[in-house]
């Protein structure tokens, strides 16, 4: 559950951290896709996909490319097989 606290009105939107967020969603904790997912995270936190690209990258997330060539959200630092190298 979120403290209020953690909760920042603005006008009649609440605003809720992304870590808090990812906290609460394991399917979204490693990687993200920039355009629909990213999308959603943003609505449910009330702040503009712009704002939660900032935040992600804050986190430790990385703009890069999954295998089918999609831009994605990879949290590098917590990869469990640690496998931290790029492709290049």
């Amino acid at each position: 559950m979120i403290s209020a606290k953690d909760l920042i009105r603005i006008g009649d939107r609440n605003m809720k951290p992304i870590s808090e967020y990812l906290k609460h969603k394991p399917c979204l904790r490693g990687q993200i896709l920039d355009r629909g997912e990213l999308k959603r995270v943003a609505q449910a936190c009330g702040i503009s996909p712009q704002q939660a690209r900032m935040e992600l990258k804050g986190l430790g997330f990385v703009l890069t490319q999954n295998n089918h060539g999609l831009t994605i959200w990879k949290r590098m630092e917590d990869d469990p097989m640690g496998n931290t190298q790029t492709q290049g």
